[in-house]
């Protein structure tokens, strides 16, 4: 009797521990596809986001969720600024790599030809614009030494005093973002070390297009309680990303936020199996990247009433854990911190739960000023790529994953 109730625990945790391993499998593979180049980096270059929506609306009815509305798509429309094509620039004839080397501020205009440089003073442009009109201002912002000639150049970036455009000298880590307007100049920002020691002329080719009333779409959909079914737990993470700079330089955005998305999805398969009490909501969002624009849409237009919402949870940046995990709106909703922190107490599941307040950093924001108890969670330490290119699947070591999970799962059991 004794050995056969051995074996039987020794099968059942064998079980277990396959199931979390086909979830870690599953993980990196909705990573993978999420990054590969086949999504052009799920922007608005080659309709990326909309391929990565299919998936992600096929994924979701694998799993057997239902939409919420008459489909699992909830459209909508913004201008974005884009890079679809070329994207060059030489620098005294020394051909500089996009996303290495350098990049173009995302909200600059198309621009070819050869320039001639003209490196701005700490205090004053000296030239007029007939002499500056064919010409790029180069500017080190290290030589501003007071706020005000600090303030000047900055001003000089946005106004360029007639100049074609303008070069940027950065030290620190190039970090790109998504813009939905368009300026009327290009800016670069090149790395001090990729740079001629004394730089005096540039060659360069970018085809930039505004896209007005650009379409897009949060993806949505949900497992029916047993219980409540008009009352709501929401799990959110924007699965969007930065997209292409170029014909061939892609963000893939492997920690922001296919991390968060590999994560959804994860949970998504094991509430369809295991369903709760409370329906269990699943929103994919759009436009994160350029503003929290797919949350702030389903805000405005939600397809659940907000107030039959018991609690969100936005996942976002879940890739490492070496440092543990912080929950935005910790400090705001302490009951609910309370209910997580004791769970992690128990189990030890990530290092150190921390707490944080309100911020206006993920897609929860627009629920919590709309009086949606939400937290935002993301893991701390590990790699520290983000918003470039080297942000890939193979640099995520998945630290607490299947911790995080675990925790998510039965913070979400004892909700109060």
């Amino acid at each position: 009797m004794f050995r056969t109730l051995l074996n039987l625990m020794l099968a059942f945790l064998f079980c277990l521990g396959k199931v979390y391993s086909q979830d870690m499998t599953y993980a990196r593979s909705v990573m993978d596809t999420l990054c590969s180049p086949f999504m052009h980096g799920r922007g608005y270059v080659s309709k990326g986001d909309g391929i990565a929506a299919k998936y992600l609306r096929n994924e979701f009815s694998k799993h057997g969720l239902k939409p919420l509305g008459k489909n699992y798509f909830q459209p909508f429309k913004f201008s974005v600024n884009t890079f679809p094509q070329r994207m060059m620039l030489k620098v005294d004839d020394k051909l500089l790599l996009p996303g290495t080397d350098y990049l173009i501020d995302p909200a600059s205009k198309r621009v070819k030809g050869r320039f001639k440089l003209y490196r701005v003073a700490s205090t004053s442009i000296r030239g007029t614009k007939e002499t500056l009109k064919n010409r790029f201002l180069l500017i080190d912002k290290s030589e501003a030494g007071t706020k005000d000639e600090q303030g000047a150049m900055d001003l000089w970036i946005t106004k360029p005093a007639g100049a074609k455009g303008v070069i940027m000298i950065e030290d620190n880590k190039l970090v790109w973002s998504v813009s939905r307007k368009q300026m009327k100049h290009p800016v670069f920002k090149v790395l001090r070390k990729s740079l001629p020691e004394s730089p005096a002329e540039i060659e360069v080719r970018v085809d930039a297009c505004f896209r007005k009333n650009y379409r897009t779409q949060n993806v949505i959909g949900y497992v029916p309680g047993t219980l409540y079914p008009d009352s709501f737990i929401v799990f959110t993470a924007h699965y969007d990303h930065l997209g292409r700079m170029g014909r061939e330089n892609v963000f893939p955005g492997a920690n922001d936020n296919a991390s968060g998305v590999s994560m959804l999805l994860s949970l998504a398969d094991h509430y369809s199996k295991s369903p709760l009490p409370y329906s269990v909501a699943f929103i994919a969002f759009a436009g994160e990247e350029a503003g929290l624009l797919g949350s702030e849409y389903f805000v405005k237009n939600p397809l659940v009433p907000l107030k039959q919402i018991k609690f969100l949870l936005n996942m976002d940046l879940l890739g490492t854990g070496d440092d543990g995990l912080m929950v935005v709106n910790g400090e705001v909703f302490q009951n609910h911190f309370q209910v997580m922190d004791a769970i992690n107490k128990e189990k030890n599941y990530v290092v150190s739960l921390q707490k944080r307040g309100k911020a206006r950093n993920s897609d929860h924001y627009w629920f919590t000023e709309r009086g949606v108890p939400a937290f935002f969670i993301y893991t701390l330490g590990g790699v520290t790529y983000y918003h470039d290119v080297f942000d890939r699947p193979e640099t995520l070591p998945l630290t607490d994953y299947e911790d995080v999970f675990r925790l998510i799962v039965e913070f979400a059991g004892k909700l109060p």
